[in-house]
């Protein structure tokens, strides 16, 4: 009798226990610069609900990205892992592997249900339609290569493992299923289907990457806004150009911010939104494809460089976290962390343990505003294209190498606190700091299986 009534008295908890793990709705966005949203110093796009978030939430002015360009850095999200160490450390044929242990699986051992809607954050240009599901996600609605995340109107997307065609779209040329829309959509049918149970939402849009191009109820009321006279040329890869290329660009993301306001009404109509995080970022810096240039909105801020740079504008974004029921509103942090510090602290929220060979640290304290923070000691990137860079920080000192691959870069060496910008480089005037820092920077590298990742 002892036993039955313990076994009736778990199982009538469990249920309680369960209710009281919040919703998790992670979106990022693609190629936004840190200063392309107002609540980052944007003066020109309107971000209202973005804006909101911020307000009834805590942002971040320190945060980084995995990487300098997409599937990298998401690899970083995914499993905790920099760049030193990830699965994925370029662009290309690559994609998670049944080795790869994700936030996904992390949330799926606590009981959530877990969907991914979007550009997928686990493959690369492949089109494999098991690598969602191996990366423990339930549910997939989106485009698998990244390729085809260039379109905002994409030839066809990927519901679970069924090709769906989009009838009316044309690519380049404009349609009728706008990437965005049709995220948004599935993203709050994926909310009101679990809403009875802890779910875990990546939303992953296409914007603001080129394509540069946005639905034309978004488009007509910016034109005499921003007047472009004519075609602004793409810069190659199959981008197309636009005669409206700020008003395009300025469209992309109030369309985006516009949805983000729609899913979280959606919320609130559910009662959901008290124990539901939200948090927001993009996967690198801006970038200047598409005939668009970030001095068109200073998408970059003070910020030096871009997508594929490993200065500042390359790497910092924007984050901001809402969860009513335990972060402060309008808190800003400067607490320093990365895409790779996200698993752990999604683990330590549901009470999971994170791996012990991640390079990740929760930022649970931060959240909360409560107990020691632990800092890390470094920050490490590698890039792999264009002839091989590395980026360190420690503290306030970051150094940076181009032309890595070669060996025929120098080390650059600067002071963030004193030059944000990256205009001044210490290298010859701190000698001994710098070579703590690149001693790390061998350090923090470790063998990749892929042979062009080793310097």
């Amino acid at each position: 009798m002892i036993s039955k009534y313990i076994i009736l008295t778990l199982s009538l908890c469990l249920p309680a226990l369960a209710a009281e793990q919040p919703n998790i709705i992670y979106i990022i966005a693609d190629d936004l610069g840190y200063a392309d949203i107002s609540c980052y110093g944007q003066k020109r796009i309107n971000t209202p609900n973005i804006d909101k978030l911020a307000a009834d939430g805590i942002r971040f002015t320190t945060h980084y990205s995995g990487s300098t360009v997409c599937a990298p850095s998401r690899c970083s999200l995914m499993t905790g892992e920099d760049q030193g160490h990830a699965t994925i450390r370029g662009n290309g044929e690559y994609e998670l592997t049944a080795k790869d242990y994700t936030i996904a699986h992390a949330l799926k051992k606590a009981g959530y249900r877990n969907g991914m809607v979007g550009k997928s954050c686990v493959n690369g240009n492949t089109q494999n339609t098991e690598a969602p599901f191996t990366a423990g996600f339930d549910y997939f609605y989106g485009v698998l290569s990244h390729k085809d995340a260039h379109r905002q109107y994409p030839f066809f997307v990927y519901e679970n493992q069924e090709k769906i065609k989009l009838e009316g779209n044309k690519g380049q040329k404009g349609g009728t299923h706008y990437s965005t829309d049709i995220y948004t959509e599935k993203a709050i049918e994926f909310i009101e289907r679990e809403k009875e149970n802890p779910f875990f939402l990546l939303l992953s849009f296409s914007v603001p990457h080129a394509d540069i191009i946005v639905p034309e109820d978004t488009l007509n009321p910016l034109l005499e806004k921003f007047p472009n006279g004519k075609k602004v040329p793409s810069k190659g890869n199959g981008y197309s150009g636009s005669p409206n290329i700020q008003a395009s660009y300025a469209g992309m993301i109030q369309r985006m911010d516009q949805k983000i306001g729609e899913l979280v009404s959606k919320l609130d109509e559910l009662g959901l939104s008290e124990n539901t995080i939200i948090s927001f970022t993009s996967d690198n810096g801006p970038s200047v494809e598409g005939g668009y240039h970030t001095d068109m909105f200073d998408s970059n801020g003070v910020y030096r460089g871009t997508k594929r740079d490993m200065y500042e504008g390359g790497i910092r974004v924007p984050f901001i976290v809402k969860w009513p029921a335990k972060i402060t509103a309008n808190t800003t942090s400067d607490h320093i962390c990365a895409f790779w510090d996200v698993l752990p602290t999604l683990s330590e929220i549901v009470e999971i343990d994170a791996p012990q060979d991640i390079q990740g640290i929760s930022f649970l304290p931060t959240l909360l505003g409560e107990g020691e923070q632990k800092k890390h000691k470094s920050l490490y990137w590698e890039f792999h294209e264009r002839g091989g860079r590395i980026a360190l920080r420690q503290g306030d000192w970051k150094i940076v190498k181009y032309e890595a691959k070669s060996n025929k870069g120098q080390w650059e060496l600067y002071n963030l606190k004193d030059d944000q910008s990256e205009k001044k480089d210490l290298a010859k005037n701190h000698p001994e700091i710098l070579s703590e820092m690149v001693k790390a920077a061998n350090q923090a590298h470790a063998k990749s299986s892929v042979a062009k990742w080793n310097f």
